[in-house]
């Protein structure tokens, strides 16, 4: 009998051991199981049988097994000594690796990080093509969203955009990267309308749409690296905003930095990167406000307005 309880338990301790270090918690079938443990399948019934009577009361020792027996077989894992070690998903290692390459001193530990795990980055790649930034916006998101699966799937978007000069135009782009500089996302791009790479900043994308047509990545284009390479996308322009008399006396407080016009009216000029925070700004105001220049913005609050 003793014997038999010491082989009893070597089995319990195998079968704990493999069902806990899995990569799934989903159920498995008493046929799989007792092949791999080397058992027929009434002698799998019956350790279960001793593991599910050990677990009715409870007992410290057993607090981390965790047994289910479901229609076609069982369920069984361990949160103890039993478990699987820990195993990162690529977009985990991603995040340390991201996470310790923007901290003082931590590249070093981010190099020998992708040396021991399979899953993470090269360092060097992480550095070119990624960075820790602010939380964007909804519509910034959405904007992120489709590029990023645009670009995967290497299918062509259209978009509307208003430029740093508050043109508004139309374009359809095949996007290559995804980049966040100074707590601005931008979108780098082949623009077929201007036959060259142009960025775009992701909160000056007005409307966008995944296109049908596909493209391939042209030889010779050279990743977005630093910072400098995106100055051209980020320019503020200037827009002015004239506010009728009957706000005007509140508009003093508020800005005042503006002029009285000799009507009584009252102007302000506003350095404006984000058209969408314009339009915002104007029309909570209603009719007593209305932009002067240039004519890309007022066209843009015009049209939201419709």
């Amino acid at each position: 009998m003793t014997d038999l309880a010491e082989t009893r338990v070597q089995r319990l301790i195998q079968l704990v051991a493999w069902m806990s270090q899995r990569d799934t918690d989903e159920p498995l079938s008493y046929e799989t199981a007792a092949s791999q443990l080397g058992v027929d399948e009434r002698t799998l019934r019956s350790d279960l049988g001793v593991l599910l009577s050990l677990t009715e009361g409870y007992k410290p020792w057993l607090a981390s097994l965790q047994v289910a027996l479901t229609a076609e077989g069982f369920a069984l894992g361990s949160l103890g000594a039993f478990r699987r070690p820990l195993r990162l998903s690529r977009d985990e290692s991603l995040a340390l690796v991201v996470g310790l390459m923007g901290v003082r001193g931590g590249r070093p530990l981010a190099e020998r990080l992708g040396q021991t795990l399979g899953a993470a980055p090269d360092p060097t790649e992480v550095e070119r093509n990624w960075g820790l930034g602010p939380t964007p916006a909804e519509h910034v998101a959405q904007v992120l969203g489709m590029a990023r699966a645009a670009r995967d799937q290497q299918r062509k978007l259209a978009l509307v955009y208003c430029s740093s000069e508050a043109e508004r135009s139309s374009r359809v782009v095949h996007p290559y990267q995804v980049v966040q500089r100074g707590g601005h996302w931008y979108l780098v791009a082949w623009c077929e309308q201007a036959k060259g790479m142009r960025h775009f900043r992701a909160d000056r994308v007005l409307e966008l749409e995944t296109l049908g047509d596909s493209f391939r990545l042209r030889p010779g284009i050279r990743p977005v690296t630093r910072a400098g390479d995106l100055l051209s996308a980020d320019r503020a322009v200037t827009v002015t905003v004239g506010f009728s008399p009957r706000i005007a006396r509140w508009l003093k407080e508020r800005y005042p930095d503006g002029e009285q016009q000799p009507d009584g009216s009252y102007r302000v000029r506003f350095p404006v990167a984000d058209p969408r925070w314009l339009a915002r700004e104007v029309l909570q105001y209603g009719a007593e406000a209305e932009v002067l220049a240039p004519e890309g913005m007022r066209t843009f609050v015009r049209d939201l307005v419709g």
